[in-house]
């Protein structure tokens, strides 16, 4: 176990690098959850002290339009705008108050939303550039009697207005409105943070405070945010601009419409997960590191201890090996000097006998068997101690060794080499090979007695083989005596009958049945003599000399040689003009003429029009010459007997059962075969195998 453990200790580092990366991407998701959360929780908080404070400075600005509703200059003013004395009074009225209020500008508006008299302390200023007098009078006309904050904006100059409103009423009614335009950019010089941003927008959705900004913001910049969701189910936004990205947060401050967007920096948040991730993967580190020192500490430990325990285990297992083996074992110093004996060997030379401090050649008589392992023992002896000279191991070397008591016994001896450490000697194995030896000799008088058994046996058998050779000769001779006979004492019948009968048409003076007995007996006599060709086919000798033959030709001369019996046939021949094979064109034609004519025989007998088809193909150095036809074909058990003399499934007189016999004769006579086999379609298909020419 140990030592798989040492062996796996790559794949332990490699798993460690794995749980730490892995730990480094939990705990820095983990982080930033939790500080985006709290940033999350900051942000709200301060968009409320943003709300408050906001509220606040606005409210310093509610009476300030009301401290003139009720002016008696701006009432007859109202009355009659067409007053220059009036006119210039308000005016120098406004422009007092600009100064004593700390306004930017002060106006008075008609109830179209028209400006009549202003305080004109911003000469660059001018209101129909940031507000539209329709809407202007739209607002006073739905909010008669009430404090109104109106915002306009420039998108020429990319700058917002805001003007506080009051109603000014005559004694018909709604004359017109008096407004202060005020200024709220201070609110973002103190809320200019070191990394977030606050954008104020109107109820136009448009931008009237800015901070750092600088105008980079687009009209639609709300719509480019991304929706997140942190583990604790709270749902915010992030958005992204020059690179950095923002957790947005905003309010809405419902009677003014206004909203107000803090959007909080996540820079320091990325940076603060990932140092909290390193520090805690340094930690963990450590603490891995630590445990695998402890480890490794443990595993060295426990390696010694296992090593101690092989060790001697090992070394209890060697003095078992040793003590116990059946073969006698002896250690020999360098100069061939006995230091050890393990039991068996004692055994070996006799249990009294003093081996140590001896040398090997003591117990080695001068024996022509000995000859070797005495030069080599002798040439250990020869050594200098101070010699590194290397001498070959002797293996396997059969000797003859002597005894305490003088006796002898054969021993097969092997010599090797040790080296360990600063020491070098060699381990000697003795095996007692007297009862092998006692083994070969009563072998080698068995195997004599054997050989002259076998030779016996063999003459008897020779004996034997020859007489049933004879026998079987005499049988097949018999056999085919039996057949020939048979085959030819029918015609001979029937000549005689013939002859007997075309005497008597003779007598008669009937020469016209005469004649016409004596064709008969003339196809009885070709009927013998065709018997007596194919017998004398059948012993043809083997050829001479084969030479390259054309398939095709062959076939076509077979053909030919039919005449009219194969007349109406229908062929169907694929081969290759070019292909020839070693043979003898003679023998080749008479093996196809045997195949056609019995194709040509058994389907006239089955009344069918013969179908022959003759392919070829090339196995190596060989043809292989397909022959099949579309006759009944013969029974599967009586497949194995169609090459055999005389063996014919045709009726008495029809034929001798010679023709597949001569023709396999004749391919082996060419160093090839014929066989017949069924193919798939149980079929019956002819095969003759030929050496390429």
């Amino acid at each position: 176990m140990i030592s798989q453990f040492r062996k796996h200790r790559l794949s332990f580092l490699s798993l460690g690098c794995a749980i730490l990366t892995l730990m480094y991407f939990g705990i820095n998701t983990i982080a930033y959850q939790t500080l985006i959360i709290d940033k999350h929780s900051e942000g709200q908080n301060q968009l409320l002290d943003y709300v408050i404070e906001l509220r606040n400075e606005l409210k310093n600005y509610h009476i300030l339009p009301y401290a003139l509703t009720d002016n008696p200059t701006l009432l007859a003013f109202m009355n009659n705008p067409q007053d220059e004395v009036l006119t210039n009074r308000l005016q120098r009225q406004l422009e007092d108050l600009t100064h004593v209020s700390k306004t930017q500008d002060w106006f008075i508006l008609s109830t179209e939303g028209d400006l009549m008299v202003s305080s004109e302390q911003s000469p660059n200023f001018k209101l129909d550039d940031y507000f539209n007098k329709t809407n202007l009078s739209n607002v006073l006309k739905d909010q008669q009697g009430e404090y109104i904050l109106v915002s306009g904006y420039n998108p020429e100059l990319y700058k917002s207005a805001h003007l506080v409103l009051a109603p000014v009423y005559s004694s018909t009614g709604l004359a017109g409105a008096i407004a202060v335009r005020i200024n709220v950019s201070s609110l973002i010089e103190r809320w200019n943070l070191l990394e977030d941003l606050v954008v104020m927008t109107d109820q136009n959705s448009l931008i009237f405070l800015a901070s750092k900004l600088n105008r980079i913001l687009e009209s639609n910049w709300l719509d480019d945010y991304i929706d997140v969701q942190f583990v604790n189910k709270t749902r915010s936004k992030i958005y992204s601009l020059n690179n950095e990205r923002y957790l947005l947060q905003n309010v809405t401050l419902d009677d003014l419409n206004w909203q107000i967007h803090y959007l909080s920096n996540l820079r320091g948040i990325q940076a603060k997960a990932r140092s909290i991730a390193f520090v805690s993967l340094g930690i963990f580190a450590l603490v891995f590191l630590f445990w695998l020192y402890r480890r490794e500490r443990s595993l060295k430990i426990a390696s010694k201890l296992e090593n101690e325990i092989l060790i001697a285990d090992s070394a209890q297992r060697q003095r078992v090996l040793i003590e116990n083996t059946h073969v006698g074992l002896l250690q020999l110093t360098k100069h061939g000097e006995i230091s050890f004996v393990n039991p068996m060997g004692l055994r070996y030379f006799g249990q009294g006998s003093k081996l140590n401090s001896h040398y090997l050649s003591e117990f080695l008589p001068n024996h022509l068997e000995n000859k070797n392992a005495l030069s080599f023992i002798n040439s250990l002896q020869r050594q200098s101690i101070g010699s590194n000279k290397s001498v070959s191991n002797l293996l396997e070397q059969e000797v003859v060794l002597q005894k305490d008591n003088g006796q002898t016994f054969p021993a097969l001896l092997s010599i090797s080499s040790l080296e360990w450490r600063h020491s070098q000697g060699y381990l000697v194995t003795l095996i007692d090979i007297s009862k092998r030896k006692k083994a070969e000799l009563n072998l080698l008088e068995a195997n004599t007695r054997l050989e002259k058994r076998v030779l016996e046996r063999t003459q008897a058998l020779e004996a034997a083989q020859k007489e049933l050779l004879s026998t079987e000769k005499l049988a097949a001779i018999g056999q085919m005596s039996t057949a020939i006979a048979h085959e030819l004492n029918q015609p001979l019948t029937g000549i005689r009958t013939l002859a007997y009968t075309a005497e008597l048409l003779l007598k008669r003076q009937d020469s016209e049945q005469a004649l016409k007995v004596l064709s008969d007996l003339q196809s009885l006599v070709v009927r013998m003599q065709s018997l007596t060709s194919e017998l004398k086919v059948l012993a043809y000798r083997r050829p001479e000399q084969l030479a390259p033959t054309s398939i095709k030709e062959s076939i076509k001369h077979a053909i030919e040689s039919l005449g009219e019996e194969v007349q109406g046939a229908s062929w169907d021949i694929q081969l290759n003009d070019l292909d020839l094979v070693t043979a003898e064109s003679t023998r080749l034609e008479r093996i196809f003429l045997n195949l056609i004519s019995n194709s040509i025989q058994a389907c006239s007998e089955s009344k069918i029009t013969p179908n022959i088809k003759i392919s070829q193909q090339e196995q190596g150095e060989k043809i292989i010459i397909s022959y099949q036809d579309n006759g009944p074909g013969i029974e599967q058990n009586k497949l194995t007997h169609i090459f055999e003399p005389f063996f014919t499934t045709k009726p008495i007189g029809k034929g001798l059962g010679l023709g597949l016999a001569i023709s396999a004769n004749l391919a082996k006579d060419m160093n090839g075969t014929l066989i017949a086999s069924y193919n798939d379609s149980s079929q019956l298909v002819f095969r003759l195998t030929l050496s390429k020419a």
